[in-house]
């Protein structure tokens, strides 16, 4: 993989953290369960394999004006493809409030790693991190003439994907906006948008895309100019948009925290008017302010993406979530979904994701976390997903997907032991049982 990107790293005179961690996931079929390869930031080939990541990294300082953080991580397996790729490669600068970053950065772990979407329908941590430049604030900053009731979170990015892809060079722009409300000493409330554009490159069959500064403001803001003709991309809004609304109630109590949120993806405008609904993820994520119990957190989820805008007149149109008929891969990156993993790819050709596969599913997943013992820590996910198939072309079939791993961090080891156990279960997939084992060791030098 080749990546061009130009930053200035800013070293300073403090020591430096590494981490290696050896790895090797092995299955009772050709292709590794489902788990075992999703939300792993796209790092795990679908086959036997064992990977070695090594990383350099430092953190911010909180006694300086300017605080600058990096990581280079690389990640190398032997499978039945054997290959070499960049994990993260970046740079960030911060002062008090702001935040830049430069190169490719995965999304930060939410919800103790228990959500199967990382709380987001449209963007988990299935894939790879883009190569790019993004500029936001560090956390919720207060407005104002608000003065403690509302803070606000933003950020703008530019990102290129370059995978082999449908629409070679093609690029990706990303804005969000968060509004937290205090409603009271114990209870916030946070809605947001997210709003994805992949926009330009060159397509395989419709050809370069346009480009420059007013076709770019046209891409960000949704802009299009009524016409039917796709080559030059201009029906409905220029390029591929993918947003989500976000609705979250976060309490903070004595005995007990907790999140209830709500993902709702749109493309168009009937998913923006929320004619898409019931469309969503729904999630419970409980904090028992327990630590060392045998259940320190809880987590239930339900996802719904039957719907489609489907309308009932003779002329309604479906979104057909993640697809798109110029930007053919879809809302994917090297072969992974960006999104929910439940929304399966197409097989590649000639390396080539030619987008959504399955995209209308109900899900059910329930995850508990916590100690076995001072030393030993688990994590577990049940899964149930169901895939009806399109409104033309039923398919009727599931999947039920159990996860376990297990956290070994003892004094007397100099390293740190992670073993898991998944399988795949139902007429989805093949039946197929796996599991791995990883040892990581950290230090400072």
């Amino acid at each position: 993989m080749n990546l061009t990107l130009f930053f200035s790293i800013f070293f300073e005179v403090h020591a430096q953290n590494y981490a290696i961690e050896l790895n090797s996931n092995i299955s009772s079929k050709e292709t590794l369960p489902f788990f075992l390869t999703s939300n792993k930031f796209g790092t795990i080939p679908n086959s036997n394999n064992i990977i070695l990541n090594t990383a350099i990294f430092s953190d911010f300082k909180n006694n300086n004006t300017i605080n600058v953080a990096y990581k280079a991580s690389i990640t190398g397996f032997i499978a039945d493809k054997n290959e070499v790729l960049i994990n993260e490669l970046y740079t960030s600068i911060a002062t008090k409030n702001w935040q830049l970053d430069l190169g490719s950065k995965n999304e930060e772990i939410l919800f103790e790693g228990l959500s199967v979407s990382n709380g987001n329908i449209i963007n988990s941590i299935n894939t790879r991190a883009f190569p790019g430049i993004n500029f936001k604030t560090r956390s919720y900053l207060t407005v104002p003439f608000a003065k403690n009731w509302l803070k606000v979170k933003a950020n703008y990015a530019e990102y290129f994907l370059n995978d082999k892809r449908a629409v070679d060079n093609a690029h990706l722009h990303y804005k969000s906006l968060y509004l937290k409300s205090k409603l009271s000493t114990k209870l916030n409330l946070i809605t947001g948008l997210d709003h994805y554009v992949v926009w330009g490159g060159t397509s395989e069959t419709y050809g370069k895309q346009p480009t420059g500064f007013k076709n770019y403001l046209k891409y960000i803001s949704g802009q299009g100019d009524g016409s039917t003709d796709e080559s030059i991309n201009s029906s409905n809004a220029w390029g591929n948009h993918v947003g989500n609304y976000l609705i979250q109630l976060d309490y903070k109590g004595d005995k007990t925290n907790w999140s209830f949120y709500v993902s709702h993806p749109f493309e168009d405008r009937s998913g923006r008017e929320f004619s898409n609904y019931p469309d969503a993820l729904y999630g419970l994520f409980i904090d028992l302010k327990n630590p060392k119990s045998f259940i320190t957190h809880f987590i239930t989820e339900f996802q719904y993406t039957k719907h489609q805008g489907k309308n009932t007149s003779e002329n309604g149109l479906i979104d057909n979530y993640f697809n798109n008929s110029i930007y053919s891969s879809g809302w994917t990156y090297f072969g992974h979904t960006i999104g929910s993993p439940f929304f399966t790819t197409k097989t590649p050709i000639n390396g080539i994701t030619y987008g959504i596969a399955e995209n209308r599913f109900t899900s059910i997943n329930v995850g508990f976390k916590g100690y076995l013992s001072e030393t030993i820590q688990y994590k577990t996910n049940i899964t149930y997903t169901k895939y009806p198939g399109w409104f033309t072309t039923p398919l009727n079939k599931s999947l039920f997907s159990p996860y376990l791993e297990v956290f070994i961090s003892n004094k007397s080891i100099p390293f740190e032991i992670t073993v898991g156990t998944t399988g795949d279960f139902g007429d989805f997939l093949p039946t197929n049982f796996g599991g791995f084992l990883k040892l990581t060791k950290t230090g400072i030098f």
